[in-house]
């Protein structure tokens, strides 16, 4: 990205530099691109071992008068005229070579003591000087332009000789002569150039053994294999790791392994070399042999640049020179600099080669899940960096708890940023934390918002976001950069830029070795328990449509969730200052269900964790989503084989001479009629008119699809949840971005509960397709959602023309298909039921017995039909209404699987938890009532009752009390409660202490110890662990045949089990 150039003092733009170095050269520019007008100053500054190309730099570059210019005021010289007086240069020092010196040692002159002695320098340049003048008292000025060449020069440098800028101009060319060799020329490049680079600069004079590497702002890796003979440069770290699965046609070059090299006795294993893309760096690689005799003994580098140390890698074959820019760069060695490629646990090879690259990331899914949750529950890398997380966490709270951080409308807690999937996957991380702790300010921005806000030297305004440099506050937040390749610029950028802003920056991204990886390890230690390195293992995927880098990484931020949720929520002064939501129960329901999504994945793909293909039996949820894909694809690629039946008709009948209806004419002997001749012909004009349609017809026909469907491109509008919508857009749309026009598609996305219906309904034709995921509406907190979901689809499909409309595709859990939907794929559900849904299934299997008896009873005579019709009914009103009348309990079913055998449309379900909520509230209203018109006997019982209850806790108290002082200590507290149940953690107990303990005193006065005796829940809450068997911070899967099962057992009698099951909406959630 070459943005200015700087001579004297002032910076021209590319554009401008672009048509100077036309002029400068004298050669057209090849191309508009910056590359081009890089190569072009870089031909201008390579000038080593050439005199007329130094003049040439010395005369545009070092003069008081350079400068840049679009039209020159002053015709540069040509080569031709530079070649000329260079001429003197080279006589000069012939000359010098000739003669013996006087200088350092006396002997002859030699080409490396003039280049690199300052006296022998300087006299060189003296005799140049003094050879000009000479020539110039001798030869007029009429002859200088023919024969010296020195016309055009006078008119950029002053001959005068009291002026210093001919003396300076003769010293720029010999310094540049034996100075500006390609690692010096590059160095001049960067000083100047303004912009971000990732260079690799080759010369034709140095092509034979050297080759130079630059990096500033753009990232430049290069891999060294010297069993191979083979050096990997690029801009992606992953993109140099390509010769591990290269192997040599002729066999390796070095076949036994080496002791003297990097790496304590591997020597022949691959290394990379990341260069300092912050600071700047450049690498000068020499490899000292080619077309010279002596080139093996020349030195690397030119004089201003052997102060840098020359070290050897390729089995000393490569001298490596580095050269850094910024001067905060630590000297650090350079065998410490590099990373291992072989050998390495850490490092990911690249995948093999494979012919479907997109369909082979959809079926690692699965396994990749899989792995992420089983390293999770191991002691790995991601454990370590999650400690980390947790220490960070802990920190940030503890502040907030002690008014150390003083919450405000700008203030942010935890930063998370990404670019495009990445973003819109933690987007939904955010708001799903945001959710849990109300009272932290969790936010996700684009990295691209927080670079141009806070990485410009001009602000650039993020219109239309509530962002800007005055209201963010981001004084040390939790930072945590989601970017699966790692080396994404926005993500990466701000890896570099967010270090002065934050000390607690963390990384999602496909594995430990990436461009942000290296970033962060070196900000912190490079020791594992410094680590800040989340990765799910996926390592780099060729397909371009992202599949299984999404779902990775949406894995990989549960497990962070919950990590970061049950670090807050195991202190009450946390829970209370965030103003927790999120339970622990909760958690367990998000696990399990985490878990038993691995069962749902594989049904979807089709092959398991072990990448084995699934049973027929299995597989019907594949195969059903197949289905629907294959003819969506007939759909589209109508057009392309219309197009190749026109092709072979045209073809065939023009060559042939004989159209379909001449033909049969002729085959049927009417050619010979003459009022048949032009009747013929004009049918055959309108087939070949109407070819491409009468051919789409014919497909349809033969494929049995539908014919009402406008003859155009099509249209896929993808509804479901901002993250999904946008993340399934942006696959489809890659998946079809190399298609010919003909066989290609418009794809759209938007979210059916909100803005579909405005952003993209009235676009809606015959032939549009709709893919909109539904809801899981059997849960009642999802159920209003379902019913938005499924009349967005309706209103869609509901826009006719001829009787046709758009093709829509419901997919989801509930089997009921939408009338005026054209598909509906339902998923199978492998999460136990919650307790709304236990309830509905029961009522609903009770009503499928009834209807089954109703069934059988139709078969009798009417009059006893009718009576027994009537005792169904008060059968009914008992079983459905009458369970629930003793103590607010269903006889719930355990089993996981719903009894009921028909399925609920999205109003029915709406329509029957309503019901269900409204009896409850009815119910609690009766129950009100009753309370108020109890005889005053049954108060007295209840108060004897109560206060018996109450002298039964006197009695715990005191026994508990061990010391006598009246109070309950927190030691006594856990000792007694930990005499009952072993199992019971002190950290629940304590927690529970302090919630009771109002005053903060440490100690349990009577008043609250009865509140404790009195929680509902008491047993429930402590049953539930954060820590597995070795200790690590963990959340335990629930184990409940369904959810809400503990709920129940533990609930106070005449609880209504809808009312408990309003507690479970946010796991619904």
């Amino acid at each position: 990205d070459f943005e200015f150039y700087n001579v004297n003092g002032k910076y021209y733009d590319v554009e401008v530099v672009q048509q100077w170095l036309e002029k400068v050269l004298g050669e057209p520019m090849p191309a508009t691109v910056d590359s081009s007008a890089i190569a072009g100053v870089i031909d201008l500054l390579r000038t080593q071992g050439s005199f007329a190309l130094s003049v040439r730099y010395a005369l545009c570059l070092t003069l008081p008068s350079s400068k840049v210019e679009a039209e020159p005021t002053v015709p540069y010289p040509t080569i031709q005229e530079y070649e000329e007086i260079a001429k003197t240069f080279e006589m000069t020092l012939n000359n010098l070579l000739d003669t013996n010196s006087n200088i350092e040692g006396g002997g002859k002159n030699t080409l490396e003591g003039i280049s690199s002695g300052a006296e022998a320098r300087t006299l060189f340049t003296f005799m140049v000087e003094e050879s000009l003048r000479e020539k110039m008292k001798v030869v007029g000025v009429k002859q200088k332009s023919s024969v010296l060449g020195l016309g055009r020069l006078a008119k950029f440098v002053s001959f005068d000789l009291e002026d210093a800028e001919w003396s300076n101009f003769i010293k720029s060319t010999v310094d540049a002569f034996f100075d500006n060799d390609l690692l010096h020329s590059t160095r001049l490049f960067l000083q100047d150039a303004k912009g971000s680079f990732g260079l690799m600069v080759a010369s034709t004079l140095d092509a034979h053994r050297q080759v130079c590497f630059a990096a500033r702002g753009q990232t430049l890796s290069i891999a060294f294999y010297p069993r191979k003979g083979i050096v990997c440069y690029g801009s992606e770290q992953a993109a140099v790791k390509a010769g591990l699965n290269y192997e040599n046609p002729g066999g390796n070059v070095v076949m036994s392994s080496s002791n003297d090299g990097i790496g304590g006795g591997e020597g022949d294993n691959a290394v990379r070399l990341d260069l300092d893309d912050l600071g700047g760096e450049i690498c000068l690689l020499d490899w000292g042999y080619g077309g010279d005799d002596d080139a093996a003994t020349l030195p690397s580098v030119s004089p201003p640049n052997r102060n840098l140390k020359v070290e050897k890698l390729m089995n000393n074959i490569v001298s490596v020179v580095l050269l850094h820019q910024s001067q905060n760069t630590s000297d650090k060695l350079l065998s410490r600099r590099l990373t291992l490629l072989e050998n390495n646990e850490f490092i990911k090879p690249l995948l093999d080669d494979c012919a479907d690259p997109v369909l082979a990331d959809i079926r690692d899914i699965p396994r990749v899940c899989k792995q992420i949750q089983d390293d999770w529950r191991d002691v790995g890398l991601n454990r370590m960096t999650a400690w980390n997380l947790a220490n960070c966490i802990t920190a940030r709270m503890k502040a907030i708890v002690d008014g150390k951080i003083k919450p405000h409308g700008g203030h942010v807690d935890i930063l998370v940023t990404g670019c495009e999937v990445s973003l819109w996957v933690a987007e939904q991380f955010v708001s799903d934390l945001q959710k849990c702790f109300p009272r932290l300010f969790v936010k996700a921005v684009s990295s691209n918002k927080l670079l141009g806000l806070f990485g410009q030297e001009l602000a650039m305004p993020a219109t239309g976001f509530p962002y800007s440099q005055k209201s963010m506050d981001i004084k040390d937040p939790i930072v945590i950069i989601v970017s699966h390749s790692g080396g994404t610029f926005g993500p990466l950028a701000c890896s570099n830029l967010l270090q002065s802003f934050s000390t607690s920056i963390f990384t999602v991204t496909s594995e430990w070795d990436t461009q942000i990886g290296k970033q962060l390890r070196s900000m912190y230690s490079d020791d594992l328990l410094s680590s800040r390195i989340f990765s799910t293992e996926v390592g780099v995927r060729p397909a371009e449509p992202c599949s299984v880098s999404v779902v990775a990484t949406h894995q990989l931020l549960t497990n962070i969730f919950e990590h970061i949720c049950v670090t807050i929520i195991s202190d009450p002064h946390f829970t209370k200052a965030s103003g927790s939501i999120v339970t622990e129960r909760d958690l367990q329901v998000l696990e399990r269900c985490n878990q038993d999504n691995i069962k749902a994945l594989e049904e979807i793909v089709g092959v398991d964790r072990n990448g084995n293909e699934l049973h027929e039996k299995r597989s019907e949820t594949e195969r059903e989503l197949r289905a629907a894909g294959d003819l969506w694809a007939d759909h589209i690629l109508e057009n392309t084989k219309a197009y190749i039946m026109s092709f072979i008709y045209v073809f065939g009948t023009v060559t042939s001479g004989f159209p379909l209806i001449s033909g049969l004419a002729k085959a049927f002997g009417l050619t010979g009629a003459e009022g048949f001749f032009y009747i013929i012909r004009f049918f055959d004009a309108a087939i070949y008119f109407w070819l491409p349609q009468i051919n789409i017809t014919i497909l349809r026909l033969f494929q049995r699809r539908n014919l009402r469907h406008r003859m155009v491109g099509r249209t896929v509008v993808v509804g479901d949840i901002p993250w999904v919508a946008q993340s399934a857009e942006a696959f489809l749309s890659k998946i079809f971005a190399c298609s010919y026009s003909i066989a290609g598609l418009n794809v759209l996305s938007g979210n059916p509960s909100d803005h579909l219906v405005h952003r993209h309904t009235h676009r809606v034709v015959r032939g549009s397709l709709l893919v909109c995921g539904r809801p899981d509406g059997r849960l009642p907190a999802l159920t209003s959602l379902e019913a938005s979901t499924c009349l967005s689809v309706n209103q869609a499909s509901s826009i006719q023309s001829m009787g046709g409309t758009c093709e829509s595709i419901t997919i989801g859990h509930n089997k009921s298909k939408l009338p005026l939907s054209d598909n509906a794929i339902y998923l199978k559900s492998h999460r136990p039921l919650f307790l709304s849904e236990k309830i509905l299934d029961n009522i609903d299997a009770h009503e499928d017995l009834v209807q089954q008896r109703n069934v059988k009873l139709k078969k009798e005579e009417e009059r006893q039909k009718m009576n027994i019709l009537s005792r169904t009914a008060s059968y009914i009103t008992e079983t459905a209404i009458g369970r629930r009348g003793d103590g607010g309990f269903l006889e719930l079913s355990l089993s996981r699987s719903r009894q009921a055998k028909t399925a609920r449309s999205s109003a029915s379900l709406l329509g029957a938890y309503v019901n269900l909520e409204r009896d409850a509230r009815k119910k609690r209203t009766q129950s009100k009532d009753a309370q108020q018109a109890e005889r005053v006997s049954n108060v007295i019982d209840a108060m004897v009752k109560d206060r018996q209850g109450i002298e039964n806790t006197r009695r715990v108290y005191n026994g508990m009390d061990l010391d006598g002082d009246g109070v309950i200590s927190l030691e006594e507290f856990i000792a007694a409660y930990q005499k009952t149940d072993v199992d019971i953690s002190k950290e629940h107990l304590q927690q529970l202490f302090e919630e009771a303990d109002i005053n903060d005193t440490g100690t349990l006065s009577f008043d609250g110890f009865l509140k404790v005796a009195r929680m509902p829940n008491l047993l429930a809450e402590l049953s539930t662990k954060n820590r597995d068997s070795r200790g690590l911070v963990q959340v335990q899967a629930s184990k409940e045949r369904y959810f809400g099962e503990e709920l129940r057992k533990h609930s106070q009698p005449g609880v209504n089990s809808m009312g408990m099951s309003q507690s479970q909406h946010f796991s619904m959630e």
